[in-house]
C-alpha cells in the first residue's frame, strides 16, 4: 500500500486519507485530525480487511480516465461521501492502447457497481519526440497517437471487457479542445466522440456529454490559453454532471428525501421536479420518498389545501406518510422542511438535527427572529448542515444583476408582493422574496432599518455599514411583480428575466451532496433581523432601528 495523500481540504477542516491499493486510488471519507495518525497505523496493519469492509458496506464506483478525470474525481468523491466508495484507476489512463494494456489491473477483483470511463484526449493528440511542449505535444510535426479507426476498434474491445464486470457503465465523452492547444486539432474531439458514440450505441451504454458542458465554459475556466485542463471550479462543475450521470444508471445512489409539512404548493412543485424524469425541469440527484403531513388549522392557506397536496404526493408520486418526524427521519437521507407556517419550524427541526440529516428549511425560516436564532444555534451545536432561502436568490435575472459589472455598488431597490399574515412578522410571510433578492445583490452588512407603511404598500430602507442604501418596496392590493435594480458608479443594472424553482432545487441537491450550504445561516439571520427591525420601525412610527439591537434582544450572541 502506498499513501499518496495525507490531507485533503474539506468542510469543517477535516482530513481525508487516500492510498493506492492494488492499483487503485482509494479515497476515504473526511475525519478529524486527531484520528488521522491512529488510522494511518491501523490501515497499514489491517489494509486487506479494511478494504473489504469498505467494499461490502457501500456501492463501489470506478472512474477510469485521464488527467481531466483526475481533476474531477475528488469532487465526485465528496459528493458521494457516505453513499459510495469512489476509486480512480492508478495514474493516468492515457489512450485506448494503455487501456488495453492495463485494464485487467485496473479492474482487479473489485465488485464494481458503476464504472464511469473515458479515453480520447490522448488518442487524438499529436506528439513529436523533440518538441519542447509539455508531453512532446506538436500537431505540426508530430504523429497521431491513435488513428480514428483504431480508436473505435480499441473502444469496442474495452467496452466488451467492461461489460463482463456486470457493472452499470457510463461513457464520458471527450472534453472540448480550445484554440491554441499545442498537440490537438480543434474539432477533432467531435470526430472521436462520434466514433465512440457508435460503440456506445451498439452496446446500449449511457453517454455523459462532457464535451457539450466544457464547450460552454468561459475562457477563465481553463487553466491557461490553449490548455485542455480546468480550474477547480470547472472541475467541480464536470463532477456534478458525472454524479448526475452515475445516479441515472444507479438509482439507489439518489438521495431519499423526506418532506415535513404538506400544506404548501412547494411540495408538489418540488416533488414533480425531483421525481418525474420526464418533467421539463427535472432535477436529478434526489427523490421524495417520505413525508410528515403537519399543518396549521389556524392558517386557511394551510388548512384548506393540505389534504389536496397530500393526496397528490401519495397518488401521483407514491410518497409514504409517517406519523412522526422521528420515524420519517429513519427512512430518508435528507430533509426538506416545507411547512408553510414558520411557527412550528423550530420544533420540527429538532428531530432532524437529532437524526443528523442535512436539511433545507423553506421560507419563512421561522415564525420569529428569536426562533430563527434558536434554529441557528441548534444547527451549530449538532454540527448538521442547514440553510434557508427564497427561490428568488437563484433566479437567473437576479443573479444577472448581482454579477453584472457596474463599478462600485452604491445601492439597490427590490420590489415584489408583500402579503401579510397575522401570525408572522409582516415580511416573513411573503415579503421575504423581494428581501432575499435585495440581499443577493447587496450582500450582508446592514446596520439600520426604517419603514414607511400603508395598507397598500411598504418601503423598507436599510443603510449598510459601507454607506450603501438598500430598499424593499412591498406591494399589496395592486398589480404585483418582482424586480431588482442595482446602482453602481459605472452602470445601473436592471433585472431583465425571471426564473422558477429549478435553480434553487439544483442547489439543494448540491448541498445534500457536499454538506456546504450556498447561503450561510449567518446571512439568513441578518435577513430576518432586517425584516424584524422593519416591524420595530413600524411600531416606532418609522424611526430608524439598529439591526444589532434587534439581534441582541432576540438572543444573538
Amino acid at each position: 500500500m502506498e499513501f499518496v495523500f495525507g490531507k485533503w481540504k474539506t468542510l469543517k477542516s477535516r482530513w481525508m486519507l487516500a492510498f493506492v491499493f492494488r492499483g487503485f486510488y482509494v479515497y476515504f471519507y473526511p475525519m478529524k485530525r486527531i484520528l488521522a495518525l491512529p488510522l494511518l497505523v491501523a490501515l497499514f496493519s489491517t489494509s486487506l480487511s479494511f478494504a473489504a469492509k469498505e467494499s461490502d458496506s457501500l456501492p463501489r464506483i470506478l472512474i477510469i480516465g485521464d488527467s481531466i478525470s483526475i481533476g474531477y474525481t475528488p469532487f465526485v468523491r465528496d459528493m458521494f461521501q457516505g453513499r459510495a466508495e469512489v476509486i480512480h484507476n492508478q495514474g493516468n489512463a492515457q489512450h485506448t492502447g494503455t487501456g488495453l494494456e492495463k485494464i485487467e489491473s485496473w479492474l482487479g477483483d473489485g465488485n464494481w457497481d458503476v464504472i464511469h470511463f473515458n479515453w480520447g484526449l490522448w488518442d487524438l493528440c499529436y506528439r513529436y519526440p523533440d518538441s519542447k511542449n509539455q508531453g512532446n505535444r506538436d500537431k505540426e510535426r508530430g504523429t497521431l497517437t491513435t488513428e480514428l479507426s483504431d480508436y473505435e476498434a480499441n473502444l469496442e474491445q474495452l467496452v466488451g471487457r467492461l461489460e463482463r464486470t456486470g457493472a452499470q457503465l457510463v461513457w464520458g465523452n471527450t472534453s472540448f479542445i480550445p484554440e491554441g492547444e499545442a498537440g490537438r486539432v480543434v474539432g477533432d474531439e467531435l470526430k472521436y466522440n462520434h466514433a465512440a458514440s457508435r460503440v456506445m450505441n451498439r452496446h446500449g451504454i449511457a453517454t455523459n456529454d462532457i464535451r457539450s458542458l466544457t464547450a460552454d465554459f468561459e475562457s477563465d475556466q481553463f487553466r491557461a490559453t490553449g490548455d485542455v485542463h480546468y480550474i477547480p471550479a470547472a472541475s467541480e462543475a464536470i463532477a456534478t454532471q458525472v454524479v448526475n450521470a452515475i445516479e441515472r444508471v444507479e438509482s439507489d445512489l439518489v438521495f431519499r428525501i423526506g418532506i415535513i409539512g404538506l400544506d404548501t404548493s412547494h411540495v408538489t412543485a418540488f416533488t414533480g421536479r425531483f421525481n418525474d424524469t420526464e418533467n421539463d425541469n427535472h432535477v436529478p440527484g434526489a427523490r421524495v420518498v417520505a413525508a410528515f403531513k403537519g399543518g396549521s388549522p389556524d392558517i386557511p392557506s394551510s388548512a384548506d389545501r393540505i389534504d389536496g397536496f397530500t393526496r397528490a404526493l401519495q397518488e401521483k408520486y407514491g410518497v409514504k406518510l409517517y406519523d412522526s418526524i422521528e420515524e420519517m427521519c429513519r427512512n430518508v437521507d435528507a430533509v426538506l422542511l416545507e411547512s408553510v407556517d414558520g411557527r412550528p419550524h423550530l420544533e420540527q427541526a429538532i428531530p432532524v438535527f437529532e437524526a443528523g440529516l442535512p436539511v433545507f428549511i423553506d421560507k419563512p425560516f421561522a415564525g420569529s427572529l428569536k426562533d430563527a436564532i434558536a434554529i441557528y444555534k441548534l444547527a451549530k451545536q449538532s454540527d448538521v448542515p442547514c440553510w434557508s432561502s427564497s427561490s428568488l436568490r437563484f433566479y437567473p435575472g437576479v443573479v444577472d444583476v448581482a454579477m453584472a459589472e457596474k463599478g462600485e455598488l452604491k445601492g439597490a431597490i427590490s420590489y415584489g408582493p408583500a402579503t401579510l399574515d397575522s401570525h408572522h412578522p409582516d415580511f416573513f410571510w411573503y415579503g421575504i422574496h423581494p428581501t432575499e433578492a435585495l440581499f443577493t445583490v447587496m450582500g450582508t452588512g446592514v446596520e439600520t432599518v426604517s419603514r414607511t407603511f400603508t395598507p397598500d404598500n411598504d418601503v423598507i430602507t436599510g443603510i449598510w455599514n459601507d454607506g450603501k442604501l438598500g430598499t424593499v418596496y412591498g406591494i399589496r392590493n395592486s398589480k404585483t411583480a418582482y424586480k431588482v435594480t442595482a446602482f453602481g458608479t459605472e452602470k445601473i443594472v436592471e433585472q431583465e428575466r425571471g426564473g422558477d424553482y429549478t435553480p434553487m432545487l439544483r442547489e439543494i441537491v448540491q448541498f445534500f451532496r457536499t454538506g456546504v450550504p450556498p447561503v450561510s445561516l449567518e446571512e439568513t439571520i441578518e435577513i430576518y433581523a432586517f425584516m424584524e427591525a422593519a416591524d420595530e420601525s413600524k411600531r416606532r412610527g418609522g424611526a430608524p432601528v439598529l439591526v444589532e439591537e434587534i439581534l441582541v434582544n432576540n438572543g444573538w450572541e
